[in-house]
């Protein structure tokens, strides 16, 4: 009741910023990062808190690429596993 309350009196922009945000933190939860990211983009073109919106970005972005790291590794050891069954 308290938080529909306190989106009633706020404005238009004000709304959309907090739902964009709230997709992306769930999505962020539940370690879906290119949705979490781009809903956090959009949040970002409505230039509200933008300091908090890019720090979230950033943090998509940072585990990312770690998870891009994790892939490029699986996928060499996955290399390597094959190559020796070949060989052997």
């Amino acid at each position: 009741m308290e938080h529909s309350i306190l989106e009633s009196t706020l404005g238009h922009s004000e709304r959309e910023y907090l739902d964009l945000m709230r997709h992306g933190d769930n999505f962020f939860k539940i370690e879906l990062l290119r949705p979490a990211k781009s809903y956090y983009q959009k949040a970002l073109q409505l230039n509200i808190e933008t300091e908090k919106v890019k720090q979230r970005i950033a943090e998509c972005d940072r585990l990312l690429a770690f998870e891009i790291k994790v892939i490029w590794i699986l996928v060499a050891i996955a290399v390597v596993f094959v190559l020796a069954f070949i060989i052997f």
